[in-house]
């Protein structure tokens, strides 16, 4: 199926079949499968692209076939489901920028940068997800040891998001390498000779590099989110714990106590002692303050 053509050396198809794409192949007498030999010699193979755009709230990732070739012979696209490229931005690009229209390598060029700005808008919403995550973990953090503390359940919705933030990430730093490898060779073939200008691919190339730069410290931004959320679990967990372990330690020396007189003696002349009772309950103050005081000055309750 061939969609608008909008630049005249782009031929924009869509397959939704891998028969669909073999019947592109035979009617247009060119090769479109990635990873084949080229059928020319010095022809360019086509390249798989990972491409990913923010359509309603939802990351839309899809595979975009890629056929470039020398400045005169057309430009092939091949969209195997969702539509990435939007033929009107194409055009307003390429007549605001002033490259020629009636080259393959401008709309090359043009393309590949629309694809690389809606990678870029993946990655503003990435952002912004990491940033409501790490507010929602400073708040939690903020009210630890308050009469609002709250429970690490809270934190379940927080470490979700963060793991779900995973697999776009991914998704999209294999995206932007997707798109150096096409900028890569579509550099290689303006320097055999072209319309463009080379100084316009080494722009875009350069805009691939610092996306790339940006989509790598985003991920190890959400790593860090991530260990930071699981750490402060662990704590909250550990909080818990230090309040039993303090609880035993107060306890203990009354459940001994009453162990004791519990055992049913013949003989316990303490009993009839005066001030016994006042003695014993002094003793269990003793026993209850003497581990609590160890356990404070360990730090185990800071």
């Amino acid at each position: 199926m061939t969609w608008d053509l909008t630049l005249p050396l782009w031929n924009r198809l869509h397959a939704a079949s891998p028969e669909a794409l073999d019947d592109l192949c035979r009617g247009h007498g060119v090769d479109l499968l990635p990873n084949t030999a080229p059928r020319q010699r010095g022809a360019e193979a086509a390249l798989r692209i990972r491409c990913a755009r923010v359509q309603d709230g939802r990351v839309l990732v899809a595979d975009l076939l890629w056929l470039q070739a020398a400045d005169s012979q057309v430009l092939y696209t091949v969209e195997t489901s969702h539509r990435m490229l939007r033929p009107g931005q194409a055009l307003e690009r390429c007549t605001a920028q002033g490259l020629p229209r009636g080259s393959a390598h401008a709309a090359a060029l043009v393309l590949l940068h629309q694809l690389l700005g809606q990678a870029g808008r993946v990655l503003d919403g990435i952002d912004e997800g990491l940033t409501s995550s790490m507010r929602s973990l400073r708040s939690f953090q903020r009210t630890v040891g308050t009469p609002g503390t709250r429970g690490a359940e809270d934190l379940t919705e927080v470490d979700s998001h963060l793991a779900m933030l995973n697999r776009p990430l991914s998704v999209l730093l294999e995206s932007l390498d997707d798109l150096e490898r096409a900028g890569r060779q579509l550099r290689r073939s303006v320097l055999q000779g072209s319309q463009l200008e080379r100084s316009h691919v080494d722009a875009l190339l350069a805009e691939i590099e610092g996306v790339q730069r940006r989509g790598r410290f985003m991920l190890e931004r959400q790593r860090f989110h991530r260990r930071a959320a699981e750490e402060t679990v662990a704590m909250s967990d550990l909080n818990v714990t230090k309040v039993f372990s303090v609880l035993w330690a107060a306890f203990i020396p009354g459940t001994a106590l009453i162990n004791w007189y519990g055992q049913n003696f013949r003989v316990m002349p303490e009993l009839s002692w005066e001030g016994s009772l006042w003695m014993q309950l002094l003793a269990v103050l003793v026993l209850t303050a003497i581990p609590v005081w160890m356990v404070k000055q360990s730090g185990s309750l800071r």
